[in-house]
């Protein structure tokens, strides 16, 4: 770990910080593919990261957060989860360095629904 790096990590299959200098991707693990059980963890995994989240929050992103999460239903198609999510993922992202477990949690569970 490099002198001031600060990383959480959250879900299965978190690998901690991987750099990377070539071209390419930087590919661990194996590939699966994503079924109902892989879709519902990588949800759960969603909502786990934005409860992490929430004490880095003022009370006005707190209420925007609170009511994109009411919008999320772990059945729900893509297209009816892009929109609160990426309200979330944008809040996320604004708070930097810990806003990233929910940005890498939002793209795990986007990408169920390609690989499926």
């Amino acid at each position: 770990m490099t002198g001031g790096d600060h990383i959480v990590q959250y879900g299965r299959g978190s690998i901690g910080k991987a750099q990377h200098t070539g071209s390419g991707d930087i590919v661990t693990g194996g590939k699966s593919v994503a079924g109902p059980e892989s879709r519902s963890a990588a949800f759960d995994n969603v909502l786990q990261a934005i409860d992490a989240l929430r004490r880095h929050l003022d009370e006005t992103e707190r209420a925007e957060v609170d009511s994109a999460v009411r919008r999320l239903d772990s059945e729900g198609t893509v297209s009816e989860l892009k929109e609160p999510l990426g309200k979330i993922a944008g809040i996320a992202a604004l708070l930097g360095e810990v806003g990233v477990p929910v940005i890498n949690a939002i793209k795990e569970l986007l990408s169920c629904f390609s690989s499926s």
